[in-house]
């Protein structure tokens, strides 16, 4: 049974609707597997609380469709819809809907199921960062399990790979975060059945546009200094747990957006596919 290769990613099948000849036959042909971390947090009253999880699937989806144009096969794994505890300044736990799991057991988790893949004979699993606080308990397990298994595993942060190409996309000229314009946008190209843009607010931290110590920015965007909580007046004001513009955002904005996203995950999938 050959590995069913489609370049349309509407129509790429995720791991969850598969057979399992259909993973066994990805096992014989070599193909890798990207598993996406998502969560499922508020984003305010305008976005579901699955948001993440509906991008990183999305993500995976079409970079699957653009190796699949190349003979590249690229399994869409399961993706993880639970992460750890946001910022608590910059997303409120205490808005309605978010479920949290802790580092641990994120950790956990994801190594359980990377080893599931492991045990069906995948060699290459790469770990897409859809829910940036899933970041450390990522790095982890890749290290760990690239250590002390035959796998390799590569974890892949989009929103540092696209920064150089990302700018100047987006309609508004302010940084855009949680539920912002970036991320409302790419809802409205994935499910826009579920976004409410008359609910749609702005809301602007107090944080200065270039840091005062260089490097100073949120880790995940590749800051040098770690910063894990705001304690000052950085989000007074905040009343719905987004920031940005999410009132700007289009459907050709996200469209954009995530061919930006696809092809640099694909670029990363073919680097290891070089003979």
């Amino acid at each position: 049974m050959a590995v069913r290769l489609e370049t349309d990613h509407r129509n790429v099948r995720i791991f969850d609707e598969m057979t399992s000849p259909d993973i066994a036959a990805a096992v014989a042909a070599n193909a890798p597997v990207i598993v996406a971390l998502g969560a499922l947090e508020q984003h305010g009253a305008h976005l579901p609380l699955s948001t993440d999880t509906y991008q990183g699937i999305d993500m995976c989806r079409r970079a699957s469709a653009l190796l699949a144009k190349e003979g590249i096969p690229l399994i869409v794994g399961p993706a993880i819809p639970f992460g750890p505890p946001p910022f608590l300044s910059e997303s409120p736990q205490a808005l309605p809907g978010t479920i949290n799991i802790s580092n641990d057991t994120l950790r956990a988790l994801l190594h359980d199921v990377c080893k599931s893949l492991i045990g069906h004979g995948f060699r290459r699993i790469y770990l897409l960062l859809a829910n940036v606080e899933s970041e450390y308990a990522m790095h982890i397990v890749a290290k760990e399990l690239t250590e002390t298994t035959e796998a390799n595993i590569v974890t892949l942060n989009w929103l540092i790979g696209i920064r150089p190409k990302y700018k100047g996309m987006l309609v508004s000229d302010k940084p855009q975060g949680h539920g912002g314009e970036g991320e409302t946008a790419r809802m409205l190209a994935t499910a826009p059945h579920l976004v409410r843009m008359e609910e749609a607010r702005p809301y602007h931290p107090n944080l200065p546009l270039e840091p005062e110590v260089y490097g100073d920015f949120l880790p995940y965007l590749g800051g040098a200094i770690g910063r894990y909580r705001f304690d000052r007046d950085e989000f007074r004001g905040m009343v719905d747990g987004i920031t940005g513009d999410p009132q700007l955002a289009t459907a050709e904005t996200g469209e954009k957006s995530y061919a930006l996203i696809a092809e640099w995950v694909a670029d990363a999938v073919r680097f290891d596919q070089r003979p």
